[in-house]
């Protein structure tokens, strides 16, 4: 009876597979034969998976967000040159180096390999998708000039990021980050038009300020020049009106009554006819 068995028990081990699909993972039992060929209609939990490896084959795919970077740099991402070039809507190509992270939803995981009918999820990255982006790219580009990419670029990223994500769908592919690494790279002479526009604007604003304060000084002492002449004027008034106050007040008895107060009871000591400084009425 023992001999028996252990044919038995070897048989059932080759008929029967078993594999492991690890946390973070979605696996999707692939029918060879029969049928049932083709997919299985909902993904594979995680956890042992039994099948039968001449029939069926299990596929794994991440479920987590996978980041990658496509640059012109050979040590960033792939050894490749594999910046997005775009063309803007004045006729102006700008090459730029784009991060993108994105998880496979996990129901969605059958669909995604009925349309690419693979695991290799780095092939689908640098290849299908970098080509759906850039080709998104330059069609969002063609809306906006090379000041709105250089400059606040956030609704062109924007734009880009939705269609990308809208064509995505179909195959359960969500994108969780998406974006300019450093600056997009125009011609070089279009770097230098545009550093001399933003200098010819500073410098414009840099005179507008100074004409500004010139004008505020030269008010300030048109002010000053007013004040004081308005002061001037004001004292002359007071003089005048003071004047003619004391006019009015001078009376011959006045007069007379002050020489009065001041002499000292001295005559002149010579005379020729001179009458005295008082009248002795």
């Amino acid at each position: 009876m023992r001999k028996l068995c252990v044919p038995l028990l070897a048989v059932l081990v080759i008929a029967v597979g078993c594999t492991r699909v690890g946390p973070g993972y979605a696996g999707i039992k692939v029918s060879m034969a029969g049928s049932n060929r083709g997919v299985g209609d909902y993904p594979v939990t995680t956890g042992w998976v039994f099948y039968n490896p001449i029939t069926a084959d299990v596929v794994e795919y991440p479920t987590f967000v996978k980041s990658y970077a496509w640059s012109h740099s050979l040590t960033e991402g792939n050894p490749v040159n594999e910046e997005i070039t775009f063309t803007t809507a004045d006729q102006m190509q700008v090459a730029a180096d784009v991060s993108v992270g994105y998880h496979i939803n996990f129901d969605m995981v059958p669909h995604f390999y009925v349309k690419f009918r693979t695991d290799d999820v780095d092939a689908f990255t640098h290849g299908y998708l970098r080509n759906m982006a850039r080709q998104t790219f330059d069609d969002a580009a063609g809306h906006y000039k090379i000041e709105q990419i250089m400059g606040d670029n956030g609704p062109f990223l924007r734009e880009v990021r939705e269609k990308l994500q809208a064509e995505l769908k179909s195959v359960g592919v969500e994108i969780d980050q998406f974006g300019f690494i450093g600056a997009p790279r125009p011609p070089s002479g279009v770097i230098d038009a545009i550093n001399a526009k933003v200098q010819a604007t500073q410098l414009a604003i840099q005179k507008q300020n100074e004409l500004v304060q010139v004008q505020a000084d030269a008010a300030k002492e048109v002010a000053k020049a007013e004040g004081r002449a308005k002061a001037v004027l004001v004292a002359a008034e007071a003089d005048s009106a003071y004047n003619r106050r004391i006019n009015d007040s001078l009376t011959p008895a006045l007069v007379e009554w002050q020489k009065a107060q001041r002499w000292d009871g001295k005559l002149p000591q010579v005379t020729s006819g001179a009458q005295p400084l008082l009248s002795l009425k």
